[in-house]
């Protein structure tokens, strides 16, 4: 069926590429359009006027019809596979083959010598000798079971691990405590559940009225707080374009395990939890004198969702 399909297919490429090499000859030489039916119409009008007619126009469209048909056949036809035959006829043998002569046995017996008394005696054939057919026994060792060898295990000690297994990185430990999740909540900003962010595990995530983002993590790097970062700008600009720029990002880390650069205002660092409960309470979320609401749930629905995304990649 694959095998008729493919020729099925074949013909049909093939007659369109003498339908289509037809059709560019005609239209060059002789001005017609074989896929135009007003030329056709215009031809037969032509014919039963008697109109003079080149003969190489009739002699192109036989050419082209043949050459179709004939380029078919040769797609379409079946191929049957041609078996040497390999048999050689028997060779005559030139050998006579002569009639072997009839042996005549005489059942005569020989004539004895004549004795006084006549008697006659009659000639019995000796009996062939017996052959023995007995079996000859078989010596022991032929009787003896096989000897099964049995091979001694010797039992191959524990590979020694000679390398050190290389140690993978692991995310960065959070150890936020409860007092920072209140302090949030009482200075009215909105918490968004995130598990992680690049290297940091479990931040704390608010937001603000203003279209603000806070990152909050206890004992950690302001390199990995500064990658985490990064990684929601790269989010933010490939989904909101240059709308991502009304975003601002700021990261908060309580007791950090390294000093902050100086001159870097993108991250504030505090000695204990203590001092950001106070820094919260000093800076509440207010609502701006140009709050929208439909625009603010906006934005809470795509932190969320983008939040919940990066802490399950």
């Amino acid at each position: 069926m694959k095998r008729f399909f493919e020729k099925f297919l074949l013909g049909i490429l093939w007659l369109l590429s003498i339908t289509l090499i037809t059709t560019l000859w005609m239209n060059t030489n002789y001005g017609f359009d074989m896929l135009s039916a007003a030329h056709w119409e215009y031809l037969g009008t032509l014919q039963a006027n008697r109109s003079e007619i080149k003969p190489d126009f009739y002699i192109s469209l036989i050419a082209a019809l043949f050459i179709g048909l004939i380029g078919l056949y040769l797609i379409v036809r079946p191929r049957t596979k041609r078996i040497k035959d390999t048999t050689t006829a028997p060779q005559k043998s030139n050998i006579v083959i002569v009639p072997q002569q009839p042996v005549i046995q005489s059942t005569q017996t020989p004539e004895k010598p004549k004795v006084e008394n006549k008697s006659t005696e009659t000639f019995t054939p000796r009996p062939a000798p017996a052959i023995s057919l007995t079996p000859r026994p078989m010596s022991p060792m032929g009787l003896r079971p096989p000897v099964q060898r049995q091979t001694a295990t010797i039992p191959t000690p524990p590979l020694q691990q000679t390398t050190k297994p290389v140690a993978t990185p692991q995310p960065a430990q959070n150890t936020n405590s409860p007092e920072i999740r209140t302090a949030l909540e009482n200075g009215e900003y909105i918490i968004k559940k995130c598990n992680r962010i690049g290297k940091l595990q479990n931040p704390t995530v608010a937001i603000a009225y203003n279209q603000s983002m806070w990152i909050i993590a206890t004992k950690a790097s302001p390199n990995t707080m500064v990658e985490s970062i990064q990684t929601l700008v790269t989010i933010f600009d490939d989904t909101l374009g240059e709308t991502a720029n009304d975003i601002k990002l700021h990261g908060f880390i309580i007791e950090p395990t390294e000093p902050v650069q100086q001159g870097d205002d993108l991250i504030i660092t505090f000695d204990n939890t203590a001092d950001f409960v106070k820094y919260v309470s000093e800076h509440k979320n207010i609502k701006p004198d140009d709050y929208d609401a439909e625009l603010f749930e906006a934005f809470s629905t795509y932190i969320g969702t983008v939040t919940g995304y990066i802490g399950k990649s």
